[in-house]
């Protein structure tokens, strides 16, 4: 994925009290796990029962210009997301989250690419892939409706 930029807006997001069921790898890194539970409580939020156990995440170094986030199948089946260590040390928390989304699209969703373009010539998929054919605006005023997107295949 190429880089982009986006703009900031505050996020807050606070943590249920309630325990769900873990269904998150162990093999996630901890400072991964926060956005990988949003993601499996914004998917249930909308329908979708995502089970996460496959996924390896991590942050590494990325050796690829303009690679932020990758998501591999490995021959075993399982997934490993990777987010680049550059990135993740300077990124606001919601790039991270919009990253970490993207990518998670890829592994939990298994969502390709989507390069489609609303009107205004705005991003019609959080999926789109960075080639700089929309643009994309991921904010408090645009989360739900790219999450809704993101949800709905």
């Amino acid at each position: 994925m190429k880089k982009i930029h986006l703009f900031p807006f505050l996020f807050i997001s606070f943590l249920s009290c309630q325990k769900e069921e873990n269904l998150i790898s162990p093999e996630v890194d901890e400072r991964l796990t926060f956005f990988f539970e949003s993601f499996k409580r914004e998917g249930s939020s909308r329908g979708q029962n995502i089970n996460m156990e496959d996924i390896i995440g991590q942050i590494i170094d990325i050796e690829t210009d303009g690679v932020l986030g990758r998501c591999n199948q490995l021959t075993s089946g399982e997934k490993h997301l990777m987010i680049d260590r550059l990135f993740w040390e300077t990124a606001t928390v919601t790039e991270k989250e919009f990253v970490i989304f993207h990518e998670l699209g890829h592994c939990a969703l298994n969502r390709r690419h989507l390069d489609a373009t609303n009107k205004d010539g705005t991003c019609t998929s959080l999926m789109q892939s960075g080639n700089g054919s929309c643009k994309l605006i991921y904010n408090a005023q645009y989360r739900s409706k790219y999450l809704d997107e993101l949800f709905s295949q």
